[in-house]
């Protein structure tokens, strides 16, 4: 018997991957390596990170500011793409499928950060809410009076893990304090939305919702409200792994998403990757 296996996305849809706050997209270089011959992985960098940023729409509110260049992305493609994102890269994902579902052929999202949902929630979620909110004000205070340092500090710690600013080589700190203002910036979008989770049952595309069992209570939170809401969703949850799990622990996270990005892609009967052969 002999097994054929294509390694060629000439038909395949291209996946736009969004990163997270304070990250740029290389981080998903060993996603692109990974799917290398068979799917296109565009990882552009969101505004305010890195060369080669997307502009954002000023005229825009909310997410819809970040959410609005990446449809652009997306049209100069002129198909409909997988959409991945992770954090505020899944928040931003979630607002692009929110806007034009048609460009959307699956969706993947890591810990959406979408914490309004939680603002007007249970007292446990105004909780969650709050909590995050004062980091928020830790690191707008700070970015206005030129010292970011504090805020960057507690934004880093809460989402990598107590002690992650102080083991940083000074080298890192300082790239980190350069960009505490956009990180502010995309809180602010974030927060700006005021929509409701019933505004996520108009999704009809197939959607993954990725959890790490380790990750800050308000991130799996905010991912269980999206994956009630959405009528094609399902949740994989991640043990052992966190919030930053895409970047640190890319080989558990990787596997997930192009399980599911493959068979949207094409149901298990029509599945035919050439190019490799054995007998």
């Amino acid at each position: 018997m002999t097994v054929t296996m294509m390694r060629n996305d000439r038909d395949n849809a291209p996946v736009i991957a969004l990163h997270s706050s304070a990250s740029n997209g290389g981080q998903w270089n060993r996603l692109s390596s990974d799917v290398e011959g068979r799917f296109r992985i565009h990882a552009p960098n969101l505004p305010g990170y890195g060369a080669n940023a997307l502009t954002p729409e000023q005229s825009a509110g909310g997410l819809a500011a970040a959410a609005m260049p990446v449809i652009a992305e997306i049209l100069a493609l002129q198909q409909p793409v997988h959409l991945l994102g992770h954090s505020n890269g899944a928040g931003v994902a979630l607002k692009v499928a929110m806007l034009r579902p048609d460009l959307i052929k699956s969706l993947t999202l890591y810990e959406p950060a979408i914490f309004h949902l939680l603002r007007d929630g249970s007292p446990n979620d105004r909780s969650l809410f709050a909590g995050i909110e004062g980091i928020y004000r830790t690191l707008a205070a700070g970015s206005a009076s030129g010292d970011p340092e504090p805020g960057m500090q507690a934004f880093l710690d809460f989402w990598n893990g107590a002690g992650t600013w102080s083991r940083l080589p000074d080298r890192q700190r300082q790239k980190y304090k350069q960009i505490a203002g956009q990180v502010v910036t995309d809180f602010e979008r974030a927060f700006a939305e005021d929509w409701g989770p019933d505004r996520l049952q108009a999704l009809d595309m197939p959607t993954l919702l990725l959890m790490g069992l380790e990750s800050p209570e308000i991130a799996q939170r905010a991912t269980t409200l999206v994956h009630g809401a959405v009528p094609r969703a399902d949740l994989a949850l991640l043990p052992g792994l966190g919030h930053m799990a895409p970047v640190t622990d890319p080989e558990w996270v990787n596997l997930r998403i192009i399980h599911h990005i493959a068979k949207t892609e094409r149901a298990a009967q029509e599945c035919r990757w050439s190019l490799q052969s054995a007998a």
